[in-house]
């Protein structure tokens, strides 16, 4: 009776040290096991592909086309005021580009002026053959409203248009002609207000 006691003890306490053991020695297996090493992989991985989506994008600009601008003379006929033409960055096709019209009077005096509608100046785009791509009165709503207005000796006005991408995407290869009109005309006289401004826009 005493020696199967024995034997039982001893029975018990060889497995609680085996159970011991095993539990000693299963983190060490999973040091090594496949899900650590997954693991670390999955950590480098981004990095990787962040530098590769940068290189990316920086080549990617070298393949962004350029606007050239080009200031085209009116010649002779100059009108009473004087205008220019100035164009914003251009940056892409998916962009807008921001157009600035200002007017000037050289005159020793003031020039009355007269608007038959709320709309200030006009911007068309024009192929070398004169065949318009695009006007910015085509997408604006202007009133039909008659207004006088005077511009006094030295003094400056100014208007602001915005070209959608359509327009640039239209430019044909020989280029097209930006045109600013103003669109007040001289109170009581027959003289020429300001001549059309033009660039000559190509993209290259």
């Amino acid at each position: 009776m005493v020696s199967l006691k024995r034997y039982a003890l001893l029975v018990s306490v060889s497995v609680v040290v085996s159970g011991q053991l095993v539990g000693c020695i299963a983190p060490k297996a999973s040091s090594n096991s496949k899900p650590t090493e997954t693991k670390a992989a999955t950590a480098v991985k981004p990095e990787i592909v962040r530098a590769a989506d940068l290189a990316l994008d920086v080549s990617s600009h070298k393949n962004i086309p350029t606007l050239k601008v080009e200031p085209v003379t009116a010649g002779a006929a100059q009108g009473l005021l004087r205008g220019e033409l100035t164009l914003a960055p251009f940056v892409d096709f998916e962009h807008s580009v921001k157009a600035t019209l200002t007017i000037t009077n050289p005159q020793t005096y003031a020039v009355d002026l007269r608007y038959n509608t709320g709309m200030m100046a006009d911007l068309w785009l024009v192929t070398q053959e004169g065949k318009r791509l695009w006007a910015w009165s085509e997408d604006m709503m202007s009133t039909q409203a008659l207004r006088d207005s005077q511009l006094g000796a030295g003094k400056v006005i100014s208007t602001s248009f915005s070209i959608p991408p359509k327009a640039f995407a239209g430019i044909p290869a020989d280029g097209a002609r930006l045109e600013a009109h103003f669109a007040a005309k001289a109170v009581e006289s027959n003289a020429t207000l300001m001549a059309p401004v033009v660039l000559l826009l190509t993209m290259e």
